[in-house]
């Protein structure tokens, strides 16, 4: 789809793109406040345990399952952007046309696997929310709750993924 513009042509992002895009980075600047957010926490922590010899017993557990959703949610935004470690040893030396399938192949491969979890972790929750189950530690919650950042990067990623590979079908890579 294309914008006629006074300069000639400017590509206009589809409207699921600009959607899906706009919830990648949305989630991904959560994923950076959750990093500042877990920090403070540990400092808070660390302060109370070594200087006024009174630890929080909630810390450990809370920042635990802090971790998983900072990257849960932060795994699509690096996908987005490219940040994922790659070694690109054979692909750096592809002709272009093999260069573009291996990135669809990759992008079917991300796809994939963020299926496979998503299931994983959908069948997770559904059980933990019948069974009724509880975490152990100091935080008493529903285990289904912390299981569910793992469902939302798990859709994020295997949108971002596909995204990826349509534009690589249209050959609008970004």
């Amino acid at each position: 789809m294309h914008d006629q513009t006074e300069g000639g042509t400017a590509d206009v992002p589809l409207f699921p793109d600009r959607i899906v895009t706009g919830l990648i980075r949305l989630c991904g600047g959560l994923s950076t406040a959750l990093i500042l957010w877990i920090f403070v926490q540990i400092v808070v922590a660390v302060t109370r345990r070594y200087v006024f010899d009174t630890p929080l017993q909630w810390s450990d557990e809370m920042i635990g399952y802090l971790l998983v959703t900072l990257v849960m949610l932060g795994a699509s935004e690096a996908l987005r952007r490219g940040d994922h470690i790659a070694i690109d040893l054979v692909s750096a030396r592809l002709p272009p046309a093999a260069a573009r399938l291996q990135r669809g192949f990759t992008h079917l491969a991300v796809m994939g696997f963020a299926a496979v979890v998503g299931l994983s972790i959908r069948d997770s929750i559904v059980f933990a929310r019948g069974f009724g189950s509880y975490s152990v530690g100091y935080i008493e919650i529903e285990t289904w709750i912390p299981q569910m950042p793992v469902l939302i990067g798990a859709v994020l990623l295997f949108l971002t993924a596909a995204l990826g590979l349509y534009r690589e079908i249209r050959g609008t890579r970004r």
